[in-house]
């Protein structure tokens, strides 16, 4: 009996000897197998795919730090040309595609700008309108007698819209040499009317020997050209049309109360008038021989006093601007 308890017992420890030595021996490698991948030392894996998902270039291996920054271009607007395609990183060159790559601004054309060509080219600068606009002095104000003054010269050669077109006119506010720019300007024929606003206005113009005698002679009837190049009728047969109206004095400012209320009444009215000169610089003895500044005719078409009572048809000067810049 006391054999088998004791054959028992040594069973029981020898048992209890084996299980705890099982405790104790499981392999290191299963241990590792339960960890996070990358764990705590940075290989690649964990952090890296972290970094990956928030947008990053991968990890290295050695330590989780990125090979390449993150480009951090966001694109707000997809389709336009800010994406950054050309691969570089944060503080590289710009994209071709980029705002860098916008084109230069389109370069004016020489001579032109808000007053249109203003640079004397030999060709038609200068002429006396071929008819009046056919309401006595109701001109549409200045604004109507340039657009009628660039429809005529338009009607000769498209080109001519590149000019900017004013009548020589004065009104209570505008004077009529501050209208036509500096000089030279030339006629339908392009001969040379005068050269400067100075030698048009200056007061020895008053009587022969002036100095605009040197181009446009006192009679001289191939000066003031209309803008089809045909002389303005100044005698014979087809009578006198050498009035023009300006609203103007010798000195290219504006006649007090001569403008037709500034060309916007036809009236037939002792008390509306217009000033006119004479396109051949000549008249009845004692008339000063100027071409804007000679005596007054009436407003009307025709009325009793109207625009033709002297010897006109209602016509102006037309001038393009000309500044020589």
């Amino acid at each position: 009996m006391n054999i088998v308890r004791f054959s028992s017992a040594v069973a029981l420890a020898l048992a209890i000897t084996a299980c705890s030595e099982d405790d104790e021996s499981t392999p290191a490698s299963t241990a590792a197998a339960n960890q996070p991948a990358g764990g705590r030392g940075g290989s690649a894996g964990g952090t890296a795919a972290a970094a990956a998902g928030r947008g990053g270039a991968p990890a290295t291996a050695s330590g989780g730090a990125s090979a390449e920054a993150p480009d951090d271009d966001i694109d707000l607007e997809p389709g336009d040309d800010d994406d950054d395609t050309s691969g570089a990183s944060n503080g590289g060159a710009a994209s071709a595609d980029g705002d860098a790559g916008a084109g230069p601004s389109p370069v004016a054309d020489a001579g032109s700008g808000a007053d249109g060509d203003t640079l004397d080219d030999g060709t038609m600068t200068f002429f006396v309108t071929s008819t009046g606009m056919g309401d006595g002095g109701n001109l549409g104000g200045l604004e109507g007698a340039d657009a009628f003054c660039e429809q005529l010269a338009v009607a000769q050669s498209a080109d001519f819209a590149r000019r900017t077109w004013h009548a020589y006119l004065s009104t209570s506010t505008v004077n009529a040499i501050d209208r036509i720019g500096a000089g030279p300007w030339r006629n339908a024929d392009g001969v040379i009317v005068a050269n400067s606003s100075a030698q048009l206005h200056d007061p020895a113009n008053v009587a022969a020997g002036g100095p605009l005698d040197a181009t446009w002679a006192i009679n001289d009837l191939t000066i003031p050209l209309d803008e089809t190049g045909a002389q303005v009728p100044a005698g014979g047969a087809g009578g006198v049309q050498h009035d023009i109206l300006t609203g103007t004095l010798l000195d290219g400012t504006v006649v007090t109360n001569e403008t037709c209320l500034d060309w916007t009444s036809n009236a037939d009215d002792p008390n509306i008038s217009a000033r006119v000169g004479h396109s051949n610089r000549t008249g009845l003895a004692g008339q000063r021989q100027l071409w804007n500044d000679v005596h007054t005719v009436g407003c009307s078409q025709a009325g009793m006093r109207n625009v033709t009572q002297g010897g006109g048809r209602g016509s102006f000067y037309c001038f393009a601007v000309i500044t020589g810049e």
